[in-house]
């Protein structure tokens, strides 16, 4: 079971192939744009939202660019996405903070409506079904409330960053998970915050045509900008504009791998941009010097796993918090301000490309990525949860 959002499916399917190969029968319950991306991946899938689901998705991602700062605190994000609330609803912190927390609680309020809209979907395809056992990558409760009253065990398999149980501040939570796959490399981890089962991140974006360009190793540094499958829906044209402008004239070759590849509010393409839309970036980034992105966790996470230097503009959810593990580990540059200026933007985009240092965090981080438990041990522990 997977959110609306791509980014909430992708990170599971590995695991889901590598069910299939083992001889499992795997079944995907999503809606929206989640449902697509499983089919295009070959995978079974059951709609379980009349679309309401994917609409409230949708909405909750404009409400959060809407209400996000003009900058974030880059060393107390973690602390901040993961404060705890009081029982009466009310929230930690200094007085000041009592804004960001009343749009933190709105959000959490909303992700948990998306699971809530899929529930009875879910819940009537573990009937029809009748499922061993349940996975699911978002915590917004539909899957493990739907699991619940089934009576079903549930397994979570992280998106990232190891984030506490959402569902449990349901009025009444259902079951916590046997078994949370943990995807994050120890070196990143917060902090305080619990290891799960460790399961190896293993990138994958989908399908999608590679030109034939993108075969041959780059004559100059090649420097990928891209913004997910969320943001650009969303109205971030803006913000693209000003990351092509500031990298207008610096000696490397562009890629802009974003949605349908147009060009940015309508303005025509920098020269030496190479607008190439959807493409994996399991085939674009390993020949890249360095990536631009939203720091959302898919982007985040490739990078990590392929050793590529990162520079990220984090705007809401839980950007903020891969940005600031993409500093602590030093394995890229971060902007704190949601429309920083163009020098300042390429002043971090040369130095992800030339610093020594970046590039050797990165390399250890991805030596320590694929030295983790892949999904073929993981789903040994699925079947043993299972039985």
């Amino acid at each position: 079971m997977a959110a609306p959002g791509v980014g909430h499916l992708l990170p599971a399917v590995p695991t889901a192939w590598a069910a299939q190969s083992a001889g499992h029968e795997v079944r995907v319950a999503a809606t929206g744009p989640s449902l697509d991306m499983a089919i295009r991946l070959g995978l079974a899938a059951v709609e379980v939202s009349d679309g309401t689901a994917a609409h409230a998705y949708r909405r909750l991602a404009e409400r959060a660019m809407a209400a996000r700062p003009a900058a974030h605190d880059l060393s107390t994000a973690w602390q901040r996405f993961t404060r705890p609330r009081r029982p009466e609803g009310g929230q930690d912190g200094a007085e000041a903070d009592q804004g960001q927390g009343q749009d933190q609680d709105q959000a959490l309020s909303e992700s948990l409506e998306v699971g809530r809209r899929m529930t009875d979907g879910i819940l009537r395809a573990i009937r029809d079904w009748a499922p061993d056992l349940l996975v699911f990558t978002s915590y917004i409760g539909g899957g493990q409330s739907a699991a619940d009253q089934a009576g079903l065990p549930s397994v979570h398999i992280g998106l990232g960053m190891p984030y506490g149980d959402l569902s449990a501040l349901l009025p009444d939570p259902p079951a916590p998970p046997v078994l949370t796959a943990d995807v994050c490399p120890p070196s990143l981890r917060p902090p305080g915050a619990k290891p799960g089962v460790p399961l190896r991140f293993v990138p994958c974006n989908g399908g999608g045509v590679v030109p034939d360009w993108l075969l041959v190793r780059p004559r100059r540094p090649r420097i990928c900008v891209t913004w997910g499958s969320v943001l650009p829906e969303v109205g971030m044209d803006e913000t693209l504009a000003t990351v092509l402008e500031a990298l207008d004239g610096i000696d490397a070759e562009v890629v802009l791998a974003v949605g349908s590849a147009t060009p940015s509010a309508g303005r025509p393409l920098p020269p030496g941009v190479r607008p190439v839309g959807w493409v994996p970036l399991t085939a674009l980034l390993p020949g890249c010097a360095a990536v631009v992105h939203h720091g959302g966790s898919g982007s985040t996470f490739t990078a990590l796993a392929l050793g590529i230097p990162q520079v990220v503009m984090p705007h809401a959810a839980d950007q903020p918090v891969n940005a600031q593990a993409v500093i602590r580990r030093g394995v890229g540059t971060a902007l704190e301000k949601t429309r920083p200026g163009r020098a300042e933007l390429r002043e971090a985009v040369e130095r992800a490309l030339g610093d020594a240092e970046i590039r050797q965090a990165c390399a250890e981080v991805r030596e320590e990525i694929a030295a983790m438990p892949g999904p073929d041990a993981f789903v040994r522990r699925l079947a043993a949860a299972a039985s």
